[in-house]
């Protein structure tokens, strides 16, 4: 082996743990303390998954332009087939508020209505789970 063979080992070593020592120093944690995060879950048969996520995309959307209270939400599957999605909210306070405008928002409810539909069941089936970060 000649030394730049050697050379050019060692610094694609030095480049591996470099880039895994950055990215385990610059992992954040998921919610900082206060910040609320709310699982929305609902069944949805197989054949109705990519429907109901297409609308679940449309009601962030809406969320986005609409909403008075601002907060993060992304649409997702679990592994057993449920549909939903994951929001991120600042506090307690800004969650209420949240709430409070999906509730009175006659378009929201519709959006969220017709998700269920597509998946041939009703709002009430969707499960809605709420952590608060410590």
């Amino acid at each position: 082996m000649n030394l730049r063979y050697l050379s050019y080992l060692l610094f694609i070593f030095l480049m591996i743990t470099g880039v895994n020592a950055y990215a385990a120093e610059t992992l954040e944690p998921v919610a900082k303390k206060g910040q609320v995060i709310v699982i929305y879950r609902g069944p949805c048969p197989s054949g109705k998954t990519k429907a109901a996520m297409r609308k679940i995309e449309k009601i962030i959307s809406y969320e986005r332009k609409n909403s008075p209270v601002s907060y993060s939400s992304s649409p997702g599957n679990w592994e057993d087939g449920q549909v939903g999605a994951v929001d991120l909210h600042a506090s307690q306070s800004a969650m209420e508020k949240a709430f409070a405008w999906q509730e009175s928002d006659k378009k929201w409810s519709k959006m969220y209505d017709d998700v269920a539909k597509i998946c041939g069941t009703t709002v009430e089936e969707f499960h809605v789970h709420m952590l608060t970060a410590n």
